[in-house]
């Protein structure tokens, strides 16, 4: 899951392209689970990793054409099991009310 989120994110990017350390602040995670995740997306070759062009210092992780089309495959997917377990929750009382916020209050941007 993590490493799904991850590619959502940087396929969210007009290029593709985020910092590690903006990946470590949008999956909550922390560097080193970052990098590793990464690195596996890497060697499936889903992304690729290079220094920051503004700042040698930092690293870039850029999601692959290869990387965008299992995004696109796991995003479906993802929101079918989403929407199956939200019908679960929405026949339990004690979830019920929660789940018809969730899907009919207007999303509110987590900027």
């Amino acid at each position: 899951m993590g490493e799904l989120l991850l590619l959502l994110s940087l396929s969210e990017q007009r290029d593709g392209t985020l910092r590690i350390s903006d990946l470590v602040k949008a999956l909550g995670a922390n560097q080193s689970s970052v990098s590793r995740m990464v690195a596996r997306l890497e060697e499936a070759q889903w992304v690729v990793r290079r220094s920051a062009l503004d700042d040698r210092r930092g690293v870039d992780v850029q999601v692959t054409e290869a990387g965008r089309l299992l995004t696109k495959t796991g995003q479906s997917t993802l929101r079918k099991a989403l929407a199956e377990a939200l019908d679960a929750a929405a026949l339990d009382d004690s979830t019920a009310s929660v789940v018809a916020r969730l899907r009919y209050e207007p999303a509110i941007p987590m900027d």
